[in-house]
C-alpha cells in the first residue's frame, strides 16, 4: 500500500513515520509551505480571549509575542495538538471545545454567551482561513478580530515527476489532505489530470472544511475520522485497509 501525504514537509515527515511503523509505504508530497507575517505587537493588550486554530498559528504568534503577555487572558485551542503547542509555550488552562473544529468553538462560545458577550476576541491565524467565527459571532460578542500571523503558499515538491508517474500507473492507494489549501495546491500542480488522479485513489481528509473543499471539486471522500487528528485518521486506515 502507498499513501500520499500533502501537508507541509515537516509535518508530513512525522505523519509518514507513524505510517511507516505500520509497514505502510508513504510518499511525502508537500503542496504547501508557510511564511511568517509581521503584525503589531501591541495588539495583544487590547483583547481578552485568544482563539488558536492551529499549531502553526501558535508557532508564528509566539515567535514575536512573549507567552507571559497572555497570562491573564483566556485561551481557546481548536484541537488537542494546538493545545499541546500552547502548553509547550507555557500557556496554562487552555480550553478545548467538545468538537475539534471552528464549529465546535462556535458552539462553545454560544453556549456560554453570558460569559463572552462583553469580551474582545482575537484569532491569530493564517492570512486565508475560515471566517465562520467572525461572521457568526459579530454582534454576539463585544468585538471579534482576525490577526494574520502567517501565510500558506504554494509549494512545488521536488518529486513532482515521480508522483505523476505513480498516479499514471495507479500506484497510489490513498491520498491524504489535511486542509483546503493542500488540495487546491495539488490541483494547481496537476491542473489537467489532478482530479482524475484523485478519482483513482481513496481520498482521506482531516476536518470538515477540508471535506467541504473536496466535495466542491466534485470529488468523493472515502475516509474521514470523527475526531480531526492525525492519530485518528491512522486508526481509520488501520480499520479499513490493514
Amino acid at each position: 500500500m502507498k499513501i500520499l501525504i500533502t501537508r507541509e514537509k515537516e509535518e508530513s515527515l512525522s505523519f509518514a513515520k507513524k505510517l511507516n511503523n505500520l509497514g505502510i509505504e508513504t510518499i511525502v508530497f508537500p503542496t504547501i509551505k508557510t511564511i511568517p507575517l509581521d503584525f503589531p505587537l501591541e495588539i495583544v493588550s487590547k483583547y481578552d480571549v485568544f482563539i488558536f486554530p492551529s499549531k502553526k498559528a501558535v508557532k508564528y504568534f509566539f515567535s514575536k509575542i512573549e507567552p507571559s503577555s497572555l497570562k491573564d487572558k483566556e485561551v481557546i485551542a481548536v484541537g488537542e495538538k494546538t493545545k499541546e503547542a500552547l502548553e509547550k509555550n507555557g500557556i496554562k488552562n487552555v480550553i478545548l471545545p467538545n468538537v475539534y473544529s471552528s464549529e465546535g468553538v462556535l458552539r462553545l462560545i454560544l453556549e456560554n454567551i453570558e460569559k463572552y458577550k462583553n469580551k474582545k476576541i482575537l484569532i491569530p491565524r493564517a492570512k486565508k482561513g475560515i471566517d465562520l467565527l467572525p461572521k457568526e459571532l459579530k454582534g454576539e460578542v463585544k468585538e471579534i478580530s482576525i490577526l494574520s500571523v502567517y501565510e500558506t503558499v504554494l509549494n512545488i515538491p521536488e518529486n513532482q515527476k515521480e508522483v505523476e508517474n505513480l498516479f499514471e500507473n495507479k500506484d497510489i492507494d490513498i491520498s491524504i489532505f489535511t486542509s483546503p489549501s493542500t488540495l487546491k495546491n495539488f490541483l494547481k500542480i496537476f491542473p489537467e489530470k489532478g482530479k482524475d488522479y484523485l478519482k483513482s485513489t481513496c481520498i482521506a481528509v482531516i476536518g470538515s472544511t477540508t471535506a467541504k473543499a473536496v466535495k466542491e471539486e466534485g470529488l468523493d471522500i472515502c475516509l474521514i475520522p470523527e475526531k480531526f487528528t492525525v492519530d485518528e485518521i491512522i486508526n481509520k486506515i488501520k480499520e479499513q485497509f490493514l
